[in-house]
């Protein structure tokens, strides 16, 4: 899936749509030498129709950067 996160440097997103309310998102983790130091993996409930990048973006919010205001 395609959604329009922008990630800070160091991690790494995939989001994976389930069905219409399920989304499976990983982050991954690499410390300053580019090794993989952590993945997490969200299984995240929305709402038909929801946003899906907020519901990203609010599920592990040090993984992207700031939205411009």
């Amino acid at each position: 899936m395609s959604l329009d996160l922008t990630v800070r440097h160091g991690y790494e997103v995939e989001v994976a749509q389930v069905d219409e309310t399920n989304l499976v998102m990983t982050v991954l983790v690499a410390n300053s030498d580019g090794k993989a130091s952590g993945r997490h993996i969200f299984n995240l409930k929305t709402l038909p129709g929801a946003d899906l990048v907020k519901v990203c973006r609010e599920a592990y919010p040090i993984a992207f950067e700031e939205l411009a205001p």
